[in-house]
C-alpha cells in the first residue's frame, strides 16, 4: 500500500471518476485504473463499483474512505513535524523567576514543556524580586514568573494572573502557641520570627507586616533572609516563628506545623509575563502550554 495509491483513491471517491481523478494528479486515466486495481487486491475487497455511467464506493470502500483519510493526515502532520523540527532547531527560551511562589507548579509545566519541545534550549534564571524585576525592565527575559504586583505595569510584556495562595504560621508542631493544632493568637506578639528580606520578596515582605498588624502586634522581627529555604531552615532550628504562603508545604518537606490563619487576611497572587514584540515560536508554545493548564489543571497554580 503506496501513499500515492491513498491520494488516488481519495479523488476518485471525490470525483466518482476515473478520467477527473487522473486529470487531478496529471497522468493517465489507465494509470489511475492500475493503481486502485493493486489498491484492491492488496485488500483483498473491491473499493468502487464501476458501470460505464457511474463509479461508487462499495460497502467496503465507505469504511475504507476514513482510514484513508487518516493515514494522509498523519503522514502531513508527520512532514509538518520535522519541517518545523528543521525550521526551529536552534530556538532558546530564557526564562525568570521568583523562586517562592513559582516553585509548586513550575517544574511540572518546563517538564511538559521539554517533553512536547525537545528542541528548544530553556534558560531557566532564578532572580530575587528587585533582580527579576529590574531585568523585566531591560526585556531581559522572554518570560518571567513571579508575584503578580511584582511583573504589573511592564509596557514590554503581557500580564496574567495565574493563580492566589493564602498565608499561613509556620512553626515546630509542639510550639506553646498552639493547642490541638489551633493559633493562640494573643501569643503570637511576645514571639520572634523570622522573615523573607525586602530584596527577597518585597510584596511578600509587606503582606507579612499587614497581617501582624491585622491581628494586632508589630513582629519582633530577629532575621531576615534572602531566600525562602533560609527562613524555612530557621524556623526548623527553633530559631523563630514566620508566615509564609501555604503552597511552601507542598515541596519544602519539613515536620513543622503549616495552620492557615483565621481572619480575612491578604492573599499573594501569582502571575506571568511575556515579551509583546517576539517572534519566537517557543514563546508562543510556552503561553499555550500555559493556556492549556488554567483551562485544563487551574488547581496547579
Amino acid at each position: 500500500m503506496y501513499l500515492d495509491q491513498l491520494r488516488y483513491f481519495l479523488s476518485v471517491a471525490r470525483h466518482r471518476n476515473f478520467t477527473e481523478a487522473a486529470k487531478e494528479f496529471y497522468v493517465t486515466q489507465p494509470a489511475i485504473t492500475h493503481q486502485i486495481s493493486a489498491l484492491e487486491q492488496e485488500l483483498g475487497t473491491k473499493l468502487f463499483l464501476r458501470t460505464t455511467r457511474s463509479v461508487n464506493l462499495t460497502r467496503a470502500g465507505e469504511l475504507f474512505l476514513e482510514d484513508a483519510k487518516r493515514m494522509l493526515d498523519l503522514e502531513e502532520r508527520a512532514r509538518d513535524r520535522i519541517r518545523q523540527a528543521e525550521r526551529t532547531d536552534n530556538l532558546s527560551l530564557k526564562i525568570g523567576y521568583l523562586n517562592s511562589p513559582s516553585r509548586h507548579f513550575l517544574p511540572q509545566i518546563m517538564l511538559d514543556y521539554r517533553s512536547r519541545y525537545p528542541q528548544v534550549r530553556v534558560e531557566l534564571i532564578r532572580r530575587d524580586a528587585d533582580s527579576l524585576r529590574r531585568d523585566c525592565e531591560e526585556s531581559a527575559f522572554d518570560a518571567a514568573f513571579s508575584v503578580l504586583t511584582d511583573l504589573q505595569d511592564l509596557s514590554q510584556y503581557h500580564c496574567r494572573k495565574l493563580g492566589s495562595d493564602f498565608y499561613c504560621l509556620v512553626c515546630p508542631k509542639d510550639h506553646p502557641c498552639l493547642e490541638n493544632a489551633v493559633v493562640h493568637y494573643d501569643r503570637l506578639a511576645t514571639e520572634p520570627f523570622v522573615c523573607l528580606a525586602q530584596s527577597g520578596g518585597s510584596y511578600m515582605y509587606k503582606q507579612f507586616r499587614q497581617i501582624c498588624r491585622g491581628y494586632g502586634f508589630t513582629p519582633r522581627i530577629v532575621a531576615e533572609y534572602p531566600a525562602m529555604e533560609d527562613v524555612i531552615f530557621a524556623v526548623e532550628c527553633g530559631q523563630a516563628l514566620t508566615i509564609m504562603p501555604y503552597h511552601i508545604r507542598e515541596y519544602m518537606h519539613t515536620n513543622l506545623a503549616f495552620l492557615p490563619l483565621d481572619g480575612d487576611n491578604p492573599v499573594i497572587d501569582l502571575g506571568m509575563v511575556w515579551l509583546r514584540q517576539s517572534d519566537n515560536p517557543a514563546l508562543q508554545w510556552l503561553v499555550e502550554l500555559i493556556n492549556h493548564y488554567l483551562v485544563e489543571q487551574p488547581e496547579l497554580f
